[in-house]
């Protein structure tokens, strides 16, 4: 999208705009010697409206396009261009168009109106991308971060978690306590927000919010557009680090306590409560119908996502503080005790076990059937999704904490670096596990990726680079 001030607001689709004034009918003609009245051109019958995706700011073709002015209501469809006429007296526009969110920035470009879709399909709206929390979205095609950079941010302090892009904005929080939203396409910062604890956790967005937990012990939903509070939640004093999930206007957050939280969207009330039986560090997953948790004790609990009943229990090993990972009905999730673990998502029936050789804190990421993860061996690994087995081991020079994520077939990792030894970020072709990126600024999760652009995360910078020749909209 065209680069905009600090100050521009993002809009919901359904939220009016007002075009009155973009294209007048014509300055007047200077009035000639013989005292003829002064002539004007005709008002002009229509003015341009385009629709375009809020990321890739490509043209979106076929969005309805439902203008309102004085005789009412009229519905437009856009060309191949994304473009659509609509009557000159039209005083409010929306876009609305199948498979992408209604969040809408309007801007104003010489007189033409332009709105900007949001392709859910392509965003990476909550903690591993989704619900499943695979850390792989397939609809994504972003660059490997060796060319030129789009932007890059230094958030001051220490990124532990990844950020989320969603209605093109990104969403990281700092473990300063420090909530920030850029524009996602140019880095411009649109607001910051403290919280009294540091945050160990990614947000997650749905519609025009923005949900984050703190080790101060509460959930908190911001205006994903303006930073304000909109509902505050006490976890009951006790920390969390557990990455929202938002499924069906629920938010779903753990804390130390034990228990996991289920809290309206909207309101921020509690509908449900579930003690566990030990600390969750973690975030839930969705899979098999279920809410899926891990927790200290070494336990997978999944529960029914409306009224938190306990569907099955697993205890599978060792202490579990990354989160489990989901796909096509199987479970993945690793413990400190050294071993990654594969269960049935619909019974909770061990599968497979691998050991790595050393403490796992890091959650699977899933994809091309595989499971990629890294250990405090040092190692990462690629292990076949359904038996466990060892597709390749890669030394990759030091400790692994933080999440491995893929963007097409490249899985991106990080190496925990002791102090003064150096920072490093890897690269590695899914399939053979063969280095294509080599990056000298990370510690814990390393990547994200949305629509064209790929989102590289390093101790406290953000780094964007967006796919050689894709349009910028202007």
């Amino acid at each position: 999208m065209a680069r905009g001030s600090t100050g521009r607001r993002l809009l919901a689709a359904g939220a009016a705009l007002s075009v009155a004034g973009c294209s007048g009918g014509g300055a007047s003609l200077q009035e000639p010697a013989s005292r003829t009245p002064a002539k004007h051109p005709p008002p002009a019958a229509t003015r341009t409206v385009r629709v375009l995706d809020l990321v890739t700011a490509r043209p979106l073709r076929d969005a309805r396009v439902v203008a309102t002015g004085p005789a009412g209501r009229t519905v437009h469809r856009t060309d191949a261009e994304g473009r659509v006429e609509v009557p000159v007296n039209t005083r409010h526009v929306r876009g609305q168009r199948h498979g992408y969110s209604d969040d809408v920035e309007p801007l104003r470009r010489r007189g033409l109106t332009v709105l900007g879709l949001s392709n859910r399909a392509t965003e990476s709206r909550q903690y591993g991308v989704g619900p499943a929390r695979t850390r792989y979205n397939p609809r994504v095609r972003a660059p490997l971060p060796t060319g030129r950079r789009a932007w890059v941010v230094d958030a001051q302090r220490l990124v532990e978690f990844p950020p989320v892009v969603g209605s093109g904005i990104l969403v990281v929080g700092t473990n300063a306590g420090r909530v920030i939203a850029l524009n996602a396409r140019t880095g411009t910062r649109l607001w910051t927000r403290k919280r009294p604890g540091a945050i160990a956790s990614s947000p997650a967005i749905e519609g025009d919010l923005v949900y984050i937990t703190s080790m101060d012990g509460t959930l908190t939903a911001f205006g994903l557009r303006t930073g304000r509070i909109a509902w505050r939640f006490d976890t009951d004093g006790s920390p969390s680090e557990s990455s929202p999930l938002v499924i069906d206007g629920l938010v779903y957050a753990g804390a130390w306590n034990g228990t996991l939280y289920a809290v309206d969207a909207t309101t921020g009330r509690l509908r449900w409560r579930s003690q566990t039986g030990a600390d969750i560090k973690a975030g839930a997953a969705y899979a098999g119908g279920n809410v899926v948790i891990g927790n200290y004790g070494g336990a997978v609990v999944a529960l029914d996502p409306r009224t938190g009943q306990v569907a099955w229990r697993s205890t599978v090993g060792a202490r579990l503080y990354g989160g489990v990972g989901a796909h096509g009905g199987v479970l993945v999730v690793g413990d400190v005790g050294g071993q990654v673990v594969a269960l049935e998502a619909a019974t909770g029936r061990v599968m497979w076990r691998h050991q790595t050789g050393g403490y796992v804190y890091s959650s699977p990421a899933i994809a091309h059937d595989s499971v990629f993860i890294g250990s405090y061996s040092g190692r990462f690994e690629a292990l076949d999704l359904h038996t466990g087995r060892t597709r390749w081991s890669v030394d990759a020079g030091g400790r692994i904490s933080g999440s491995a994520t893929v963007v097409g077939d490249t899985v991106y990792t990080s190496v925990l670096a002791a102090p003064g030894a150096a920072r490093r970020t890897l690269g590695l072709a899914t399939a053979t596990g063969a280095i294509r990126y080599r990056g000298d600024d990370g510690r814990y999760s390393p990547a994200v990726a949305a629509g064209d652009t790929l989102y590289l995360v390093g101790v406290r910078r953000i780094e964007a680079y967006r796919r050689a020749g894709a349009r910028n909209g202007r």
